[in-house]
């Protein structure tokens, strides 16, 4: 496939073509209609850039897919590992191989307007830039864009109206001089005109726009998606619904100073505008990501119902193992069917990773019908979900050991849990950064010269994406200039792991609700309560490694998995469980 479409970059006199791996909206999770990169490249993993030039071709992406790209890209294109050695980045890469003359190509309506204005700065060469779609008339059998039914969320779940956000917003814009504010995010849409659909995988958005003025909004659905109830509700409370695609003629026609951040602005759009820009954070990442009262009560039922259903699976799965065949596809199938069975469940939260053995050190491993391993020996499983439901949005790992595992499994089993349970059960001052945090869920893996590839925890959305900033967990900052502190109301993941290539991997995960502690002279403290309650498997612990508070907070945290899920279980699982939940 690359072949070709480098026989049409040289047909075009393209020099270089940029594909992302994005949406008009930035999204982390795209569409079908927007896989323009695994189309081209081979490689289907959620994140990296490819680079086509007339003669050779590079893939850019992180530490999560170094594994599975190697195996999937198409002959003729080259890995690039982010955040390695002697691997420049894309831009770096840019700078140092365009040529005065040279055409640059993307299609401006998917590329990531901060990168092309990057791009612009680093680059001193006299190049062209070219904004096109090459693979509209390339691709032709691209799937159609997404256009599901769109619904406004009811408040009972999250506890304040649009108005009332937008009130915020509004607020927010008058402080720093803003008359307009342009929204491309699917998640900040969604949560600001309590908007819900299913245009993106495993995520409960619909692909729209947004325009707030001081006093009106405007919400830029495509057609079809939306009914008269839903146009007479947002008029009452200020709002009118324009077609999709009329942002780009509205961008062109405000005035004064607009609100925008370039980091989630598709490069078309930015082009439109001609008053004065704001560059900044979109407020509603940071006013969304402090749970309010209601979303706080709702969350914690919707992690109750994950916990027993995942619980449920895990006797299952304990009872079953070498007495019927199973497989990485039949025993996804039936984890969600034990979720599926709780009130209000909607979908997964992610695609879910069952990986057996060696096929979990590839962190976003994900078995297919043609690609699968069968689950017939000794070994770890390393199973990541999460759900959706109406009532807030879930995310977790176990690894569980099945048979007879080594004495080094058994090692570095417990030195994961035990960075997640020094995470878990951390008390810092306020003013504290995912940065600050992060060094407590990796020493134990630092300490015996291992690290894992991707940060240790990310935000969590209420019915919403499953990943969600500005917050997380990281050695260093996603993003240049990248700094959040820590909120009570913030919901964070907890999952350190160890990921050996051609051998295992480990991961253990919990959702983690930040909350006030003490407050005294020395300021505001802040701790974590814990969100998932599934048993950690006790197979996997080596109990020597352990230090005295770290089998109490084990011991403890235990406990209450056993109180809090024994009455909804069945006598047997119920046994089970307390086997499971023993103190050690």
């Amino acid at each position: 496939m690359i072949k070709e479409f480098q026989k049409l970059l040289k047909e075009k006199n393209i020099d270089y073509y940029i594909v992302p791996t994005d949406d008009d909206h930035q999204s982390e999770t795209v569409g079908n209609f927007y896989q323009a990169r695994a189309y081209l490249s081979g490689f289907n993993g959620s994140a990296g850039t490819l680079l086509v030039k007339q003669d050779t071709a590079y893939l850019w992406t992180d530490g999560r897919y170094f594994i599975q790209a190697a195996k999937q890209l198409e002959d003729g294109i080259t890995l690039m590992k982010m955040a390695q050695k002697d691997v420049p980045t894309l831009l770096e890469f840019l700078k140092q191989n365009v040529k005065d003359g040279d055409v640059i190509a993307f299609d401006g309506q998917t590329m990531n307007c901060q990168f092309v204005l990057q791009m612009e700065e680093v680059i001193d060469k006299d190049y062209q830039i070219q904004c096109t779609d090459l693979l509209k008339d390339f691709w032709l059998d691209r799937p159609a864009r997404s256009c599901e039914k769109a619904y406004i969320y009811d408040i009972k779940y999250h506890g304040l109206s649009a108005h009332e956000k937008i009130e915020i917003i509004q607020e927010y814009m008058k402080e720093n001089h803003c008359d307009s504010h342009i929204i491309t995010t699917l998640d900040d849409i969604a949560w600001i005109f309590n908007l819900r659909g299913s245009d993106i995988p495993s995520s409960p958005t619909a692909l729209a726009f947004a325009l707030i003025t001081l006093d009106q909004s405007f919400l830029y659905l495509q057609a079809n998606t939306y009914n008269q109830s839903m146009i007479d509700s947002y008029k009452e409370e200020n709002i009118m619904i324009k077609d999709y695609s009329e942002i780009y003629e509205d961008a062109m026609s405000l005035k004064g100073r607009v609100l925008l951040n370039t980091a989630s602005v598709n490069y078309e759009l930015f082009n439109q505008i001609e008053c004065e820009i704001v560059d900044g954070m979109n407020p509603s990442q940071a006013f969304k990501a402090i749970k309010n009262e209601t979303e706080i009560k709702n969350t914690k039922n919707a992690h109750l119902k994950d916990s027993i259903a995942t619980t449920k699976f895990m006797y299952w799965l304990k009872q079953n193992y070498g007495k019927i065949e199973m497989d990485e596809i039949s025993v996804a199938q039936k984890i969600l069917e034990f979720k599926e069975q709780q009130d209000l469940f909607v979908d997964t939260s992610f695609t879910t990773i069952c990986a057996f053995n060696e096929n979990a050190a590839l962190m976003h491993y994900h078995a297919t019908n043609e690609e699968h391993s069968t689950i017939d020996k000794d070994g770890m499983l390393l199973i990541d979900c999460g759900s959706q439901y109406l009532d807030g949005t879930t995310d977790m790992t176990r690894t569980y050991i099945l048979g007879n595992v080594s004495d080094i499994q058994k090692k570095h089993f417990t030195m994961v849990l035990q960075g997640m349970l020094a995470l878990q059960n951390a008390t810092f001052l306020y003013g504290c950064t995912g940065q600050n945090l992060d060094i407590l869920a990796r020493q134990p893996m630092w300490s015996e010269d291992i690290d894992y590839q991707c940060g240790t925890g990310h935000g969590v959305g209420h019915f919403l994406n499953v990943h969600e900033g500005p917050h997380g967990i990281r050695p260093r900052p996603k993003f240049q200039g990248e700094e959040c502190v820590f909120e009570a109301g913030m919901i964070v993941t907890d999952e350190p792991g160890i990921y050996l290539e051609g051998q295992y991997g480990i991961r253990l995960e919990n959702e983690l609700l930040c909350v006030e502690g003490k407050e005294n002279e020395y300021g505001q403290f802040l701790h974590f309560e814990v969100l998932t309650l599934v048993p950690i498997d006790l197979d996997g612990i080596d109990t020597t490694l352990l230090t005295y508070k770290e089998k109490k907070w084990l011991n403890d945290y235990h406990q209450t998995v056993y109180q809090t899920l024994s009455p909804y279980l069945t006598n047997e699982e119920k046994t089970w469980l307390k086997q499971y939940t023993r103190a050690i």
